[in-house]
């Protein structure tokens, strides 16, 4: 990808966040680039190829950033790293909103918000990314499991839960302050783990 391509990848990105799909033009993008908009399409076809491709990307910055996460954990101490840590590390990667990069808060506002007659296309991207964070979910659940004793859960339906309270966090964030916001992720935070315990 060249410098201009670069830029305009970066603005887009920040206005996209801002103001959303439908309240950014082109012009708007290559106002802030320092270009005239025409130039845009020597590198994107249309606003939505470009809106489209920093949801690609910003997909793969955030898979990139969890495996990080997940790597840094090798360097614990064994008998810190249960599977009841991990659980709550990515729990923790998932609903630290005020951490968000942009790309982050970028995808977040994506799936509450997707611009009209990009939902279908969207609702792919976002899918196949959900499948590779159930696995991770799956292969977490099943571990608590087998160190705690706890009865075994139906997978499919607990992953269903943590994903509703997640995005039930995303939406809160905005409602509260940052204290009351953390003591609701802790709260929610019990409730789960407690739900899992009794195999609920």
């Amino acid at each position: 990808m060249n410098d201009t391509a670069y830029r305009i990848q970066q603005t887009a990105l920040k206005l996209f966040t801002d103001y959303g799909f439908e309240g950014t033009s082109l012009s708007d993008i290559a106002k802030e680039v320092g270009i005239k908009t025409p130039s845009i399409y020597a590198h994107y076809s249309s606003k939505e190829q470009l809106f489209l491709r920093l949801v690609e990307d910003v997909i793969v910055e955030e898979r990139e950033k969890w495996m990080t996460h997940t790597d840094s954990l090798r360097t614990e101490p064994t008998e810190q790293l249960n599977a009841k840590r991990q659980l709550r590390r990515l729990f923790d990667f998932y609903t630290d909103f005020a951490g968000m990069s942009i790309g982050q808060a970028f995808l977040k506002r994506v799936m509450l918000a997707p611009p009209r007659g990009l939902e279908e296309r969207l609702r792919q991207h976002i899918l196949q990314y959900e499948e590779k964070i159930t696995d991770d979910l799956h292969k977490l659940l099943r571990a608590v499991s087998e160190e705690t004793g706890a009865p075994p859960v139906d997978l499919n339906r607990q992953v269903a839960v943590i994903y509703a309270l997640i995005d039930g966090l995303l939406v809160e964030v905005q409602l509260y302050d940052a204290k009351t916001h953390r003591q609701r992720v802790e709260a929610v935070w019990e409730w789960l783990w407690n739900g899992i315990m009794r195999g609920d």
